[in-house]
């Protein structure tokens, strides 16, 4: 039997780099992993070639070593909505499918917090996170607003939010984990720390100011955001390190708001 694992995309409303508080808007967005036993490995990530398997072989093998199973090879495919190194969550979206598609294999539930924490020690172990990305990983998994504590792996609050359409504006560069001025970010933890506060009722500004940060930081266009906030959008920020926009409208008009933007858009909502 193949096993099947979803995981989704989230965008960033608090980056927790610089005081390890993160919280995150699970989008639609989809990641599929299709995993079975076979007597030669096989791993495909379909639509992205050359693309390091790394990622997912460790999901694999710390999955198996989680419920005490054994595969000597198999076959992984991987498909994707999700575009890499920009801020959208793929890597903990992949772990998140990768470990819930073995899982499904073997037929063992397990529950849906400690399926992310394990794709969170995955990710730090493939050195593709800085924080650990918790607040990613449980945004991908749980939906909704979610704010967590990094630095304990611990979920603060899950929060039900309307649903929205999001716009994200997709620039043609990727901002990989090892380009990451981390110590830049870290010197902003005390206006992070006072963000934090705000978040569960006034998660929509957090986002916008948070983004502004980022922006500064990684040299970006602030003028996007500002014509998105003009176009009638509620939020727009940088999401993650960059380089993506996330835009959060009112629902109905994320197709207004992406054909005014003048960028290469991709246009879902939030779950």
């Amino acid at each position: 039997m193949t096993g099947v694992g979803v995981s989704h995309g989230a965008v960033s409303v608090l980056n927790a780099i610089p005081c390890g508080i993160g919280s995150t808007i699970g989008i639609a967005l989809t990641t599929e992993a299709r995993f079975e036993p076979s007597d030669r490995t096989s791993i495909v990530l379909e639509d992205r070639p050359g693309m390091n398997p790394g990622l997912a072989k460790t999901c694999v093998r710390r999955t198996l070593e989680w419920i005490h199973e054994s595969a000597n090879a198999f076959n992984l495919s991987i498909s994707t909505q999700i575009p890499p190194s920009m801020g959208l969550k793929s890597s903990s979206s992949v772990c998140n499918a990768v470990i819930s598609s073995v899982l499904d294999h073997y037929g063992v539930e397990k529950e849906q917090l400690d399926i992310v924490k394990l794709g969170v020690e995955c990710a730090k172990e493939c050195k593709v996170t800085i924080t650990g990305a918790f607040d990613d990983a449980c945004g991908c998994a749980l939906g909704g607003l979610v704010i967590t504590d990094n630095s304990r792996n611990r979920l603060l609050q899950r929060i039900e939010i309307p649903q929205y359409d999001v716009v994200i504006c997709v620039p043609d560069r990727m901002i990989p984990k090892n380009k990451v001025p981390v110590d830049r970010y870290r010197e902003l933890s005390g206006e992070f720390s006072a963000m934090a506060e705000r978040i569960p009722t006034d998660y929509l500004s957090v986002l916008t100011e948070n983004g502004a940060y980022i922006e500064r930081i990684i040299g970006g266009d602030s003028s996007l955001a500002e014509k998105a906030l003009d176009a009638g959008a509620l939020a727009a920020g940088i999401t993650g390190t960059g380089p993506a926009l996330a835009i959060i409208a009112e629902k109905g008009r994320g197709k207004e708001i992406s054909d005014a933007m003048g960028c290469r858009t991709i246009i879902t909502e939030t779950r």
